[in-house]
């Protein structure tokens, strides 16, 4: 999915310190009369080990055009930072009309283009609702109205998800009347679901909240229509929906949580 990527050694460069080879997951890497070498029988799936820790800059990483950042001795986060934004996190389902700048949802999405996935197969894609938010909120209200009067006519033999209220069946019912909304889409859940954590914290961090739509994706995978007019293709599913905007509630504090249910084996 996306640019062809071609792992590139300089055998100039190269000092033979073997620590691209001893980090490369695949073994694509070997060393070959004391330097770095590809072995062209296996498959290099270009997670970028060999460049990032190459202390010669003897790798590159051809067909790519992304900003390099060097690393500094110590990790970017503070453990104890990070701790309280997670405890402080909470769902936003009451948003300003304010629009969200396109600026900060590019750098929300780019969250989420930076967020690790199986296998380096980078193949998350967003797609921002925005213009037709109300529109796309109608037709997935109109599938739950469906489905509550068939389970009313059957005695509830028809399953309806957790919680649900068919007396909210109204616009602002999925959304929560969020100026937009992004879809994280992926032929694999868990790609997509781990880069809407990635930029559900971006999000926060620039001052915006969000909430997961999780009554969204469901009908929306199940809707021929709805999948053709967002050009989702047949092997990728709708993992996560973000609604996002500028918070119009605050929390003065932070919500206590069950304590962690953990086996040691």
């Amino acid at each position: 999915m996306g640019q062809e990527i071609q792992v590139l050694i300089d055998a100039e460069k190269c000092t033979g310190c073997g620590l691209c080879v001893a980090d490369c997951p695949r073994r694509v890497l070997v060393m070959r009369d004391n330097k770095a070498a590809i072995d062209a029988t296996k498959q290099c799936f270009s997670c970028g080990h060999c460049f990032a820790v190459c202390p010669a800059l003897a790798v590159k990483l051809g067909g790519l055009d992304d900003e390099v950042v060097e690393l500094p001795g110590k990790p970017f986060l503070d453990e104890t930072d990070l701790k309280t934004h997670l405890k402080c996190r909470r769902s936003i389902r009451h948003f300003k009309k304010t629009p969200a700048e396109r600026e900060k949802i590019e750098k929300v999405i780019e969250a989420g283009r930076l967020t690790p996935t199986g296998s380096n197969s980078q193949n998350v894609r967003f797609i921002v609702i925005q213009n037709e938010i109300e529109t796309i909120e109608d037709v997935v209200i109109a599938q739950y109205t469906t489905l509550s009067e068939l389970a009313a006519q059957s005695g509830n033999l028809v399953m309806l998800p957790s919680g649900f209220d068919a007396d909210r069946l109204t616009r602002g019912f999925l959304f929560h009347r969020a100026p937009l909304a992004i879809l994280c889409v992926s032929p694999r859940e868990d790609n997509a679901c781990l880069a809407a954590m990635s930029m559900e914290l971006m999000a926060e961090a620039l001052g915006l909240g969000v909430v997961y739509v999780g009554l969204f994706t469901n009908p929306a995978n199940r809707n021929v229509k709805l999948r053709e007019s967002l050009a989702i293709k047949k092997e990728e599913r709708i993992a996560a929906c973000l609604a996002i905007g500028y918070p119009d509630v605050q929390y003065l504090r932070t919500a206590p949580k069950r304590a962690a249910n953990i086996t040691w084996r």
